[in-house]
């Protein structure tokens, strides 16, 4: 009960502490995932001697590029600005990371949000080779009608499923033996076509 107590105060410590940490223009900042983009909007309390402020991102946390650029007088002193900017381009398949950097006043916290869409692939299977599990994920829309197909080396069938719905699938190999596989997936009018390694 005591460690337990210990833990929920240190966590509530942490809190506070990455609450602290975050720069004084900034009163609020969030990240929405949407269809194929992602939201970025933050509020600033103050900073009208900001002169210019940009958007970062990066998919480390650490390396970050300017996505985004605004000119001019960045906040007012008097009341509260909105800002929002839409990332019509995340990296796909990744954890992305944004932080709002001021000229000369330095730069937000970053905040981090999952994007499992595809932006500029048509499709990807992950992982291969694989020991069984993979995953296949379609540029389609959410409410799109799948049919996949896996045939082995000799162009067998070994594996069928219809009625799918949506862009990511996950696909089990477990039970075939070993060697080189084609997964065929017929979605929203289009024919997709990737192998996959079973090891």
């Amino acid at each position: 009960m005591r460690a337990h107590f210990v833990l929920l105060a240190l966590t509530a410590c942490s809190s506070l502490l990455a609450q602290d940490d975050e720069h004084p223009f900034i009163q609020s900042f969030t990240l929405t995932v949407l269809d194929g983009r992602i939201h970025v909007e933050w509020v600033m309390t103050g900073g009208s001697t900001c002169d210019g402020s940009q958007v970062e991102r990066s998919t480390d946390g650490v390396d970050f590029s300017i996505v985004h650029r605004i000119d001019g007088l960045c906040g007012d002193p008097a009341f509260a600005v909105p800002f929002n900017w839409f990332d019509e381009a995340p990296p796909e398949l990744s954890t992305v990371h944004y932080r709002i950097a001021f000229s000369g006043q330095g730069r937000s916290s970053s905040k981090a949000v999952e994007y499992r869409q595809l932006t500029g692939s048509d499709f990807r299977l992950f992982p291969s080779p694989t020991l069984g599990a993979s995953t296949l994920m379609l540029r389609v829309p959410l409410s799109a009608r799948v049919d996949l197909a896996i045939s082995d080396s000799q162009g067998r069938v070994v594996l069928s499923v219809n009625g799918l719905v949506g862009r990511e699938h996950p696909i089990d190999l477990s039970p075939l033996p070993a060697g080189v596989y084609t997964v065929t997936a017929i979605a929203d009018g289009r024919s997709f076509t990737v192998r996959v390694v079973k090891q």
